[in-house]
């Protein structure tokens, strides 16, 4: 594997995010999927030493001051791969982090979420995944304590691969059936939206993950949550999967 020279371009064809939240006891109240989730000062130091725990990362080599929580953007060039972002609110780190994204072949995420859950095993731990290289592919993979694991992947369509939507709400002491998530996660605000019946295959995926992550993955106008950036250096798993995820042409 040759290195890829930092002006190197990314298909502006493709995009993609992955997501790291990891939730530390004592777990705060349940949101349900409208809630907006109460703005908790940030930690740079926390979010820093999250970031350098990560399987991708080597080294940091320039961290930014904190700034308003936003969506990460795509990248253009390889340089823009090497940014990862962090925020630590209270018991809640957020991580996004370009190197995690799956192919539906690599590992990175598997590896990582692996590698949180043995660190924190009394945490909850959500890795999500979001690529669209001219086909969309996402996978969801979450660990809650007195629930089995529960791993929901696919292209275009999700599917859980294994363990239970409901079993892992109720671990975390929410009623699926109250919280919007009677058919199959908030399938009742697509009901009154459109007036149509929707089937056990159809759920509100953004929803469910605002209520796994506590809101982490949420965004708002006007928000007041903030964040840190940060450059770093790769590992060699880091830039073996940007590698192989970002620049499959490259030989």
């Amino acid at each position: 594997m040759s290195p890829i020279a930092p002006e190197t371009q990314v298909d502006p064809r493709h995009s993609g995010h992955a997501h790291l939240v990891v939730v530390h006891p004592p777990f705060p109240a349940p949101l349900l999927p409208h809630d907006r989730p109460t703005a908790v000062p940030h930690d740079p130091a926390a979010a820093r030493a999250a970031v350098l725990s990560l399987h991708t990362v080597s080294t940091i080599v320039r961290e930014d001051a904190p700034s308003r929580l936003e969506h990460p953007g795509h990248a253009a060039s390889r340089e823009e791969l090497d940014w990862v972002w962090a925020s630590a609110w209270g018991s809640t780190v957020k991580i996004s982090d370009p190197a995690l994204v799956d192919n539906g072949i690599s590992s990175a995420l598997e590896d990582e979420f692996e590698a949180q859950k043995t660190k924190y095993p009394d945490a909850r731990i959500i890795a999500v995944c979001e690529r669209d290289f001219g086909a969309s592919y996402a996978k969801v993979l979450v660990a809650v304590p007195g629930a089995p694991d529960l791993t929901i992947d696919g292209w275009d369509e999700l599917e859980v691969i294994g363990g239970d939507r409901r079993a892992t709400l109720a671990a975390m002491g929410i009623d699926a059936d109250r919280s919007g998530e009677g058919h199959d996660v908030a399938d009742e605000a697509d009901d009154e939206a459109d007036g149509e019946e929707h089937d056990e295959e159809d759920f509100d995926y953004h929803g469910f993950l605002h209520v796994l992550t506590g809101g982490a993955l949420s965004v708002y106008a006007g928000e007041k949550r903030s964040e840190s950036a940060f450059a770093v250096e790769r590992s060699k798993e880091g830039e073996g999967n940007i590698y192989e995820v970002w620049f499959p042409e490259v030989e």
